[in-house]
């Protein structure tokens, strides 16, 4: 029988996560820091509104994609650990997570609060 990572959808799955989204995490960060700090170019208050949904939906999106690595990082310790699977063809999937937390640790995720406006 092959290794399970490479028959196993799901292993792959997780392989391709741990390799992409450490990546998209940050791209997503840096949009959102760019478009919460426009917020202080705002005056009227709909825009500002509109302006504020926007961030809080991406920051919806940050926060999934950082619930969707930590799957594939815990799910992949327990593939490696179960099976033994190093796998010869590419990185082994530890490699992949060590990365995934460096690259995670070398951006740290900061939140922008973004002023709150009264409307009257």
């Amino acid at each position: 029988m092959d290794s399970q990572e490479t028959t196993d959808p799901i292993a792959r799955l997780r392989v391709e996560l741990l390799r992409d989204l450490p990546g998209d995490i940050k791209r997503v960060r840096n949009a959102y820091r760019r478009a919460a700090q426009q917020a202080a170019l705002l005056r009227d208050a709909k825009d500002f509104n509109t302006h504020q949904a926007a961030c809080k939906a991406a920051l919806g999106h940050l926060d999934g994609l950082i619930k969707l690595l930590r799957w594939a990082a815990e799910g992949a310790q327990t593939d490696t650990a179960e099976n033994g699977n190093e796998g010869s063809d590419g990185p082994s999937v530890d490699q992949l997570i060590a990365e995934a937390r460096q690259k995670m640790n070398g951006g740290e995720l900061r939140h922008y609060a973004l002023p709150m406006k009264t409307v009257v």
